[in-house]
């Protein structure tokens, strides 16, 4: 999960679209939904994806540095990105990431985040960070009951396998270690009645 703050955001009379006049910056420093005149700006605009986890706009972004991201626009409006090599790759594994940005949503998780750097004092980060562990395992726990209900137990399987290829390292700065998520999602999932067969593989995705 990256938390951000969308500058602007608008809607166009074909539904909410986005353009990036450079990706990595725009993931890093804020993205601008905006609707524009032109042909060649309207290429630029990134599509929306149905996410079937809840009622928040999910855009696609062919070269985000996270595979996902929840944030808030600058209305207030919750917002989700994916990567779309990640969608291309593993459908799966997409599924579990939209559920799992869907979670932080729904759990308060990024309206604490940005509500909490609005007071807090000139490294707001550190006060934050520890939190983030917490968060990212309980988001994995609920979109393992989201994907349940959806009767997705192989789709819960590969997110678990995408966690333990992370083994000991941490999945991104202050989260868990993978093993940690794998295990997490394993346990939240026997607690719905979910099993795995651990010897299948993986998806591979791109580095």
């Amino acid at each position: 999960m990256s938390l951000d703050s969308l500058r602007k955001t608008t809607q166009c009379g074909g539904g909410p679209t986005m353009r990036l006049p450079d990706l990595a910056k725009a993931a890093i420093l804020g993205i601008g939904l905006i609707c524009g005149g032109s042909a060649a700006a309207r290429q630029l605009w990134l599509p929306t994806i149905d996410n079937p986890f809840c009622a928040i706009t999910t855009y696609l972004l062919p070269e985000l540095p996270e595979q996902a991201m929840s944030t808030i626009d600058a209305d207030g409006q919750p917002v989700i990105v994916v990567s779309a090599l990640i969608i291309a790759e593993s459908a799966a594994y997409g599924r579990f990431l939209m559920a799992h940005e869907c979670s932080h949503h729904t759990l308060g998780h990024v309206a604490a985040y940005h509500r909490e750097l609005g007071h807090l004092g000139p490294q707001p980060f550190f006060y934050v960070a520890p939190q983030l562990k917490h968060m990212e395992l309980d988001a994995d726990c609920n979109a393992v009951k989201m994907l349940k209900l959806k009767n997705e137990p192989e789709t819960i399987e590969v997110a678990r396998q995408m966690m333990s290829k992370f083994g000991d390292k941490p999945t991104g700065a202050y989260y868990p270690t993978g093993v940690e998520r794998a295990d997490n999602i394993a346990k939240c999932a026997a607690e719905d009645g979910v099993s795995f067969q651990s010897d299948s593989p993986a998806p591979r995705l791109r580095p």
